[in-house]
């Protein structure tokens, strides 16, 4: 009897403990609350069509226990890395709802208009919901079950502003500085600042001579996010300067980067790579491209 005693006590500390993270948001009706949503496209805002350029989707309450859902914005200035005062821009009490919101409509709420704004700023929208037993809950509280891929929670995203990529804007004349660590001493380094020429068509961007003649660097595009899906160079000499045991030195991105034609600007991290593999971020190249 004493054996099942314990066994009963042990059940029910096993029980009590595998609650124990469940006091933030989960799926699970009473524990919290979730709205998911079904985007209808891409999340971009064209700043070239602010009043065309709509963001919407279908709000389902997946917890079948939601009073209200408000949705708040604010826009995070990329440039400077601060944000606007946020505001309430949409709200629902029945579900399913539709959400749509134009690019036009959250700046008028923020008391903003498109030239307070450049390609890159992003609009952070955040939800606060309410249970039909009052509880609020925002994205401050949500735990990894709630943040996971296969719960499209609508309690967080952003939507950056851009405009469309342009070939013709983006070829031509182009300004280039270099900045790279002082242990790397290359050729390829060399002769910054200078003016190269860009050619570009169907979103592949070619700066040719970038680093020497016939050492180009390539930038290819994601078309419908202005963003960079690769930008690399060919090898730029037999063996590294630095190390010559480190053989056909190359440039290629760190990470996708926007690239807006319309700005005539582009900034990009290139990371160090030979065929033995790459450096870490610390050997970075930067380079920064401004239209003539």
């Amino acid at each position: 009897m004493k054996n099942l005693k314990f066994l009963f006590v042990g059940v029910a500390l096993l029980s009590l403990n595998s609650c124990m993270d469940e006091d933030k948001i989960l799926a699970i009706p009473p524990s919290g609350a979730l709205i998911t949503i079904t985007p209808d496209g891409a999340a971009v805002f064209d700043l070239n069509d602010v009043t065309g350029s709509i963001y919407s989707g279908e709000l389902n309450d997946a917890t079948l226990n939601v009073a209200n859902y408000e949705l708040n914005a604010n826009v995070y200035y990329k440039s400077s890395n601060t944000q606007s005062g946020s505001v309430a821009v949409f709200s629902a009490s029945t579900f399913p709802s539709r959400l749509e919101i134009s690019a036009a409509d959250a700046l008028m709420a923020m008391g903003l208009s498109k030239d307070d704004v450049t390609p890159g700023d992003l609009v952070e929208f955040r939800a606060v919901i309410t249970t039909e037993d009052g509880r609020v809950f925002t994205h401050n509280d949500l735990n990894g079950d709630s943040k996971g891929e296969a719960l499209i929670g609508a309690y967080q995203w952003d939507v950056p502003f851009f405009c469309p990529f342009i070939d013709a804007d983006a070829a031509g004349s182009w300004s280039a500085t270099l900045t790279w660590p002082s242990y790397f001493d290359e050729s390829y380094h060399q002769g910054f600042p200078k003016t190269v020429t860009a050619s570009s068509s169907g979103g592949v961007v070619v700066f040719n001579d970038m680093f020497g003649a016939g050492k180009d660097l390539t930038v290819t595009l994601d078309l419908d996010k202005s963003q960079s899906v690769s930008a690399t160079t060919g090898s730029l000499e037999p063996a590294m300067a630095y190390f010559s045991g480190y053989t056909n030195p190359y440039l290629t991105q760190r990470s996708n980067t926007y690239f807006f034609s319309c700005t005539g600007s582009f900034e990009i991290a290139l990371k160090q790579c030979v065929d033995q593999g790459c450096f870490g971020s610390g050997s970075d190249t930067y380079i920064t491209l401004t239209k003539q």
